[in-house]
Order: C-alpha cells, then sequence, then structure tokens
C-alpha cells in the first residue's frame, strides 16, 4: 500500500546539511500495526511526517498504492492527506476555541459532506471512542486522555486508510496508555496504523511490526513486507476546499474567544466610519433643507426659455497663436489672455428664437393646458405705480422713494390687527416691489378677490401673513410724510410707535394707486385698485409685493410704441402642475426642437433645479475635502486590523498546522484569516453605523430645539450604511492580505510544533 523507495530528507540551515533519512526503503501492508523506534533524532518523527505527505522527501519515492508522488503537486497531497490519512499527536493538537464535536467535523467540511452528514459522523466516531457525552465541550474541559481520544475521533471520522500517531502516549500517565493503544490495536484489524514512540515495552506489546531506525537508517525491521504486485492507479483523490461559511465559523469562534479585544478593536476601526457617516449624513440633511426651501411652493419650478443666454459647455479653447479651424462659430482664440477672455465670452453667449416657440405654444394650448398651470411671458417691462401723501406729494409706490435720513438696518414686520409698536430686527430695508402673478395656487386669499382685469392688484404678504413696515409705508397706508421722522427715530435708537389707519385688511381693499406709461402724466395715468389681500404660501417666497396680471402687461406693451414687442418675449416661462408633468414639459419642447429648423431650435432650462444643483455641488464638494481628511482614521484602522491580524496567525499558528494536517490547502488558511478580517471590518462597520445613527439622533434634537423649522438636518440612510459597511470590511480585507499570506506560506510541520 505504502512505500517508502530509496528515500533520503536533508534540512538545510545556515548552509549546514541535516541528512534526517539516508535512502530508507520500506513497504507498508494495508493493514498491520507498525511502530517506529529510535533515539531522539533518529528521523523517525521525519519519516511519519514524510507517510503523511506533511513533510516531502529531497530524493527517492512514496509510491501509495501503485502511485508515485513525485509529480503531486501541493493540492495532491493536500487531498491525499484529507482522504487517505489521520494523525494522531502527542499534544492532541486540537483547536481550542472549537467545541469536541466541530474539531472532529472539520476534516470532513473539507471533503464537501454537508452539515447534517458531518454532524452524524462526528458523533459516530466520538461514540467509537466513548465521548458521545462530551461532544458540547471545549478541549480544555477534558482529561488528557479524553483529548487524545478526541484526536483519534478525528482521524477516523473521515474513514483514512492511514492512522499516523506521533507518540500518542507521550503526555498520558500509563492506565490511560493502555486504553489508548488498545484503541489503536483495535483500529488496525483493518486500516495501517504506524507509530512513531519511544517506549519499546509498548511497542513490543501492541504491535505486529517494529521498525528501528537511527541515524536516518533503518537499522532493523521486525515483521518486513517485500512488497506484493500493486496495480498502478491514477490518484483518484478528491481535492479539497474549506467554504467561506466554514472559514468565518472558525473564525467568528477564535474572535468570540478574544472579544475583549474584538470589541476595542471594532470600535477602534470604527472612528473612521463615524467621521464619514456624519459628514455624509449632514450633506444630506443640508442638501434636502435647500432642496425644500426652493422648491416648496405650490407649484412645481418652470422650465424657461430665455432669448439670450449663456451657454458655458460650448467653450473651446485652442493652445496656439493662429486660428484654430477646428474650433466652431468665427472666434479667432490667441495665447493672449485678455483676447482669449473676449472670445470665450464671445463663444458663450447665445440666442433662443422665442417668437417661434411662442407662435408653437400659441398653436398647442389646448395640448399644454392639460399638463401646464400657466405659461408666462416676461419682456422685461418694469411698471411703475404712484400715489399721494398726506401733504399732496407724489411719491413712487415701487421701489419706495429713498428717505432723506440713513436707511434703517432693519424692520420687524406689523401686524395689521392693531398692533402699534414695532421693534428693529435684523432683516433688510425691504423695498414693495411690482410683481406679474403667477397663478392663484401660489397664494393663499386673506381678503377680497384675485385680479383677474388690468387695472386689479393683489397685495401679496409673507406666509406668515404679516407686512414688513417698510412695505406699510411704500404702500401709503403708513404715512408717507411721516417716514423721514420714523427713519431718524430708528437711527437713534429711540421707541418706534406710529398711527396704525388701517386696522384691518379689509381697509387696503379699494385702495388705488397710478399707473404712468411712457410721457403719461400721473392726472391721465390708469388707475390701479388693489381688490384682494393675499399671503404666500411657499416658505421661501418673501411676499411683501404689489401683483398685477399679464392682461396689464399687454396693456402696457399696447401703450409703450414700438419699445415693446407682444410677440418677442425676453424669456418664456412654463409652470407644471406637478413634478411628473415637468417631464411632459420636457418632451413638449424637444418635440418643437425635433420639428423645428437648427436656427430655431431653443435650449431649456429648470432654474430651481440648476439652483439646486449648485448647491448640492458645493456641499458635495465640501463633504469630499472631509470625507479625504476623515478617510485617513479609516485608513490607519484598517491597518491596525492588518497587525492585529498578524498576531492572530502568530497565535494560531498551531492551528494553522492542524489545518493543513487535516488536508487544508494554503488557500484554504487564507480564507480563514481573511474570513477573520471580513468579521472584523463588518462588527466595526456595525459599530460605526450604529453609533452614527445615534449621534444624528442627538444632532437633530439639538438643531430642532434651537431651531423647530430645520428638521432630520443629519440624515443617514440605509444605502449609505450598508456602502460604509461594505468599505470598512473592503479595506480591512485588503489590510489583512500580507497576515493572511503568512500564515498560508507556513510550513505545516513548523506549525504544529509551536506552542
Amino acid at each position: 500500500m505504502l512505500e517508502l523507495k530509496k528515500v533520503s530528507k536533508i534540512y538545510y540551515t545556515d548552509e549546514i546539511e541535516l541528512k534526517a533519512l539516508d535512502s530508507v526503503s520500506v513497504n507498508l501492508r494495508r493493514n498491520e500495526f507498525v511502530s517506529i523506534l529510535g533515539p531522539s533524532g533518529s528521523g523517525k518523527t521525519t519519516m511519519l511526517n514524510i507517510l503523511g505527505g506533511l513533510d516531502h522527501y529531497t530524493s527517492g519515492d512514496l509510491i501509495i498504492d501503485g502511485v508515485s508522488t513525485k509529480d503531486f503537486i501541493g493540492r495532491d497531497w493536500d487531498a491525499y492527506r484529507n482522504h487517505r490519512v489521520g494523525f494522531v499527536f502527542q499534544n492532541y493538537n486540537l483547536i481550542s476555541h472549537q467545541t469536541v464535536l466541530s474539531n472532529v467535523e472539520l476534516a470532513l467540511t473539507l471533503s464537501g459532506v454537508s452539515s447534517s452528514g458531518r454532524k452524524k459522523r462526528a458523533a459516530e466516531a466520538l461514540k467509537k471512542v466513548g465521548l458521545e457525552k462530551h461532544m458540547r465541550k471545549l478541549p480544555n474541559q477534558l482529561s488528557g486522555g479524553q483529548m487524545q481520544r478526541v484526536a483519534i475521533a478525528r482521524a477516523l471520522v473521515n474513514n483514512p486508510d492511514i492512522i499516523l500517531a506521533d507518540e500518542p502516549t507521550g503526555a498520558l500517565d500509563s492506565k490511560t496508555s493502555v486504553q489508548i493503544m488498545e484503541l489503536l490495536k483495535e483500529i488496525a484489524k483493518d486500516k495501517l496504523v504506524v507509530m512513531v514512540t519511544h517506549n519499546p515495552e509498548l511497542a513490543k506489546e501492541y504491535s505486529t511490526r517494529i521498525i528501528t531506525v537511527k541515524d536516518g537508517k533503518v537499522m532493523d525491521d521486525t515483521n518486513p513486507f517485500d512488497g506484493e504486485e500493486a496495480e498502478e492507479k491514477e490518484n483518484g483523490d478528491k481535492y479539497t476546499s474549506m467554504s467561506l461559511l466554514t472559514a468565518l465559523k472558525l473564525s467568528k469562534n477564535n474572535l468570540v474567544t478574544k472579544r475583549g479585544r474584538t470589541i476595542i478593536t471594532a470600535i477602534a476601526g470604527s472612528i473612521g466610519i463615524i467621521g464619514i457617516a456624519l459628514i455624509l449624513a449632514i450633506a444630506n440633511g443640508v442638501n434636502k433643507y435647500a432642496n425644500n426651501l426652493i422648491t416648496e411652493a405650490s407649484l412645481p419650478s418652470a422650465i424657461s426659455v430665455q432669448r439670450v443666454y449663456i451657454d458655458s459647455s460650448s467653450v473651446a479653447f485652442s493652445a496656439k497663436g493662429n486660428r484654430d479651424t477646428s474650433a466652431t462659430g468665427d472666434v479667432v482664440f490667441t495665447n493672449d489672455l485678455k483676447d482669449n477672455s473676449n472670445a470665450v465670452k464671445q463663444q458663450q453667449i447665445r440666442h433662443n428664437d422665442t417668437v417661434a416657440l411662442k407662435e408653437y405654444i400659441d398653436n398647442h394650448k389646448k395640448e399644454l393646458s392639460e399638463y401646464t398651470e400657466v405659461v408666462k411671458y416676461d419682456y422685461g417691462i418694469e411698471v411703475s405705480v404712484y400715489d399721494k401723501d398726506a401733504n399732496g406729494k407724489i411719491v413712487r409706490v415701487n421701489p419706495i422713494d429713498e428717505p432723506k435720513s440713513k436707511t434703517p438696518s432693519g424692520l420687524s414686520d406689523v401686524n395689521l390687527e392693531g398692533v402699534s409698536t414695532v421693534e428693529v430686527s435684523e432683516e433688510d430695508f425691504i423695498k414693495t416691489s411690482m410683481t406679474e402673478l403667477i397663478s392663484d395656487k401660489n397664494v393663499e386669499m386673506l381678503s377680497g378677490k384675485y385680479p383677474t382685469g388690468a387695472d386689479e392688484l393683489l397685495l401679496v404678504l409673507n406666509n406668515d401673513g404679516k407686512m414688513s413696515v417698510s412695505t406699510a409705508y411704500a404702500l401709503n397706508i403708513l404715512d408717507r410724510t411721516e417716514l423721514d421722522k420714523f427713519v431718524d427715530k430708528v437711527n437713534k435708537g429711540e421707541e418706534l410707535t406710529f398711527n396704525n389707519e388701517a386696522s384691518s385688511f379689509d381697509d387696503i381693499i379699494d385702495k388705488t394707486y397710478k399707473l404712468t406709461v411712457g410721457d403719461q402724466t400721473y392726472d391721465n395715468g390708469q388707475t390701479l385698485k388693489i381688490v384682494g389681500v393675499a399671503k404666500a404660501k411657499s416658505k421661501s417666497d418673501t411676499g411683501n409685493f404689489l401683483g398685477y396680471t399679464h392682461d396689464l402687461v399687454e396693456k402696457v406693451i399696447a401703450k409703450s410704441g414700438s419699445e415693446y414687442d407682444i410677440n418677442d418675449p425676453l424669456m418664456i416661462s412654463i409652470y407644471p402642475k406637478t413634478e411628473d408633468d415637468k417631464k411632459k414639459v420636457k418632451t413638449f419642447l424637444d418635440n418643437y426642437n425635433n420639428q423645428a429648423e437648427e436656427a430655431k431650435k431653443v435650449h431649456y432650462a429648470d432654474q430651481t433645479q440648476i439652483m439646486i444643483d449648485s448647491i448640492k455641488t458645493v456641499i458635495n464638494m465640501i463633504s469630499y475635502v472631509l470625507i479625504a481628511f476623515v478617510a485617513i482614521s479609516l485608513v490607519v484602522s484598517s491597518i491596525m486590523i492588518g497587525i492585529i491580524t498578524y498576531i492572530s496567525v502568530l497565535e494560531r499558528t498551531k492551528e494553522i498546522g492542524i489545518l493543513r494536517a487535516i488536508g487544508a490547502t494554503k488557500r484554504d488558511v487564507r480564507r480563514v484569516f481573511r474570513a477573520e478580517t471580513i468579521i472584523e471590518g463588518f462588527v466595526a462597520g456595525l459599530f460605526g453605523v450604529a453609533i452614527s445613527w445615534l449621534l444624528c439622533m442627538v444632532i437633530n434634537v439639538i438643531v430642532e430645539a434651537f431651531n423647530p423649522e430645520i428638521k432630520n438636518i443629519a440624515d443617514f440612510s440605509i444605502l449609505q450604511a450598508v456602502i460604509l459597511i461594505v468599505i470598512s470590511m473592503g479595506l480591512t480585507v485588503v489590510a489583512g492580505l500580507i497576515p493572511a499570506g503568512r500564515a498560508a506560506k507556513k510550513d505545516p510541520v513548523e506549525a504544529l510544533r509551536s506552542e
């Protein structure tokens, strides 16, 4: 069955040759109990290791069932040890953090046996050695004899053809030694048992054959075997492979036994994760807050087409001083900075044909009305209205004429329900504006009605329904003649009081103003009347303006002569009914471009989205810079985990030897330690994410306490948490590559000798 054919083994240390075996030739039967005797250093353990494939001969050959092993590669030897050989060691070599049952079934995990099959066969093996009641114990809870029985059960569980025992009774008392020898003798009835021992009495009593070795040579053989003719056959042992689940289980049990160090490592490794998580959470929250602040309106943002716009994407640069024929347009780029700058400006300016687009829109009003609230045309008209103060002086309402005194730094809002005292605030002095109304869906009516004609106005207040003091003076609701005195008091810090003639919003209804166009005088100007008071629905809308309808715009254009063209707006704004309708608006404009001539195609933009994207870009850039700094701690913690993994390699050296002895490949050993780094990275990431979520909750509570309007400013998503955990695991795996590689390269014989 096994044949050592002129096998020699030479060890090289510091250029010194040590011949452990010198041309040894031995044939072993399929079932016999062979004892190898000899003094220390005679080569008997080396012979045993070569028979078991743990060590490899320098010259000669080991023949297994008639097959030479000269061409064996690493995986062949691993498969041989797993399927054909069972080892029993003097020091038991059990994995301390695995239960008795797990120690025995470990060899089966490399053979591809199912979980239920492993447990069943391992339990049967333990029953054979009388340890069925101790399966759930750890090795350190057993006596020496019991641990050796576990080792024998592990050697038998894969039903190998060969049992190799290295001083199996060396650490046992005489009574227990007899029990172990009886067990080995029983096994030798149908298997080959080869035992190395220093005890000639035990060898003579239990062995069927004794081989004496001295100075690396066979000196005596009590029952030599010339070797029967064995039919040569290919090595059919299935290659071994450890599953990732088994590797994770081994590493998990090891980490649990060192739970204190594992927890400290995880906390240290989570610092970088916490930093990155908090940066991402705050960036998310600020982005959402900015987005809500901008888009919190009754209507979605408009899609706009401007007659003249800047297209930064079309800029082309030339490195040459002469004309660049590859550039589009008629701009010549030079190396002169000033010339090039001017050329860039020219190249960026683009024009849209708003005339053609307006005609297309007018022809498709019915289609557009299904998914748009309003189409607004901007002509760049400044509408100015006037009123007379208490002294009969004509004053401009928008913007308010500057008072002779210094403008106050800010004034608080006025509640028109009878408040007569006002305090200075931090807000700027607000001037009244005139703005074309978009839709009645953007405002909430407080009094009166929504304007429908060219001579009707709507006073729009802040979203809290209050009017700024400056607006009250500008609209001549508060006596304009008192404005200069009021400003003087503000500048002097005196108590501010005024007479509020308007006791309610109803008192403002029907107030009239005059609109002049061209050379019109105040007396023959158009009369405009406030027909309603409303407040802005959007929190981001400051309000405090007079709104008018598009009818007034058309009337002004009609009276302005050739200054404005009703068919040639500066900007066209299309307001969709919902955010989903915005896609339909864009499709509408795309359809226009598809059918239009090249010169009439238009470029459209979602101004609100551009603003949101710009804010996000700035926030994200800042976030990336901060993450780059914080990532340094993440890398450092990963390196620390790599160092701890290397310490683990040193601590588990004997375990590496055990795994190799039962047939684990180098790849399997690497997988065990990679599994350890995966677990450490996962735990560190989990710690970091959990702590980050707790900190986010604290941050949100604190910020909301100071400003109830700001909610969830630290918003950490589940997806980001998962990604950070994966990153943590990935970094620790990378950090553990070197320690795992060192573990795989360890010599199994040397590893088994370590303590």
